[in-house]
């Protein structure tokens, strides 16, 4: 047990050494020496820079914000567009084929009018002159157009007999088109792919796709003899085929 002056003295020191911390944690520290104007200036230039980098990264949310609210306007109102696009274009084409059907129906119902001193050129003539001949509207000459440049062109007026043009009458029609195989655009069997043979109308993909690897079994070939050894073609594919394809 410690006497009662003891513990008076204890109490003394801890005071006094409380009252030291206080004074010490409570003492204005000196301040440091004045800055050089070198370290100034770098301080000035890292707080501009660092007020700039804030700046430029808040414009750029503002613009990208900008950006993807523009974007979300333009692509309303590209839809609203395009569905009414879509809408006036079926009407459109809804008129113009009545339009055409009605003038290719003028070759079943009066043959006779169809003008017997025209003459075209199956691989040269454009819509506007296949409708001089009766019985050929705007639909049909379109038709023409868009299947010769499928084929590649027409060796003879007898292809207006394939599938687009059922309904065509062909005794009555074909006196007035000429057609020069020399003026078809043919395909390299040696260098063309699957793909692209499966383009044209005569083949079907299955068709193409046999053509391209009797090719690569044989590296190359050289007639279209060389395709009657395909199961996929028959003759009248191979009489079809010969005007269109080349093997260079």
């Amino acid at each position: 047990m410690l006497a009662k002056e003891q513990y008076i003295g204890a109490a003394a020191l801890l005071v006094i050494a409380v009252s030291a911390w206080v004074f010490v944690a409570t003492r204005p520290q000196p301040q440091p020496a004045a800055l050089q104007q070198t370290d100034r200036l770098r301080l000035d230039s890292l707080r501009a820079d660092s007020i700039a980098r804030v700046k430029a990264y808040r414009d750029s949310l503002r613009e990208a914000r900008w950006e993807q609210y523009k974007d979300s306007c333009k692509q309303a109102d590209d839809a609203r567009f395009a569905a009414w696009n879509a809408e006036r274009k079926a009407r459109y084409d809804s008129f113009f084929l009545a339009d055409s059907l009605w003038r290719d129906s003028i070759g079943f119902i009066f043959p006779k009018h169809i003008k017997k001193d025209t003459v075209l050129d199956l691989n040269h003539c454009d819509t506007a002159e296949l409708q001089f001949i009766r019985g050929i509207g705007r639909y049909t000459a379109q038709r023409i157009v868009d299947y010769r440049e499928q084929l590649g062109g027409y060796y003879s007026p007898a292809q207006l007999s394939d599938e687009p043009f059922s309904r065509l009458r062909l005794d009555t029609l074909t006196a007035h088109f000429t057609a020069d195989p020399g003026d078809i655009r043919t395909i390299d069997v040696n260098t063309t792919g699957a793909d692209g043979l499966s383009r044209h109308p005569y083949l079907r993909f299955r068709q193409a796709k046999a053509i391209y690897q009797l090719r690569r079994k044989y590296v190359r070939l050289d007639s279209i003899g060389d395709l009657r050894r395909l199961e996929e073609l028959d003759s009248t594919d191979l009489q079809r085929l010969q005007y269109y394809l080349r093997f260079d």
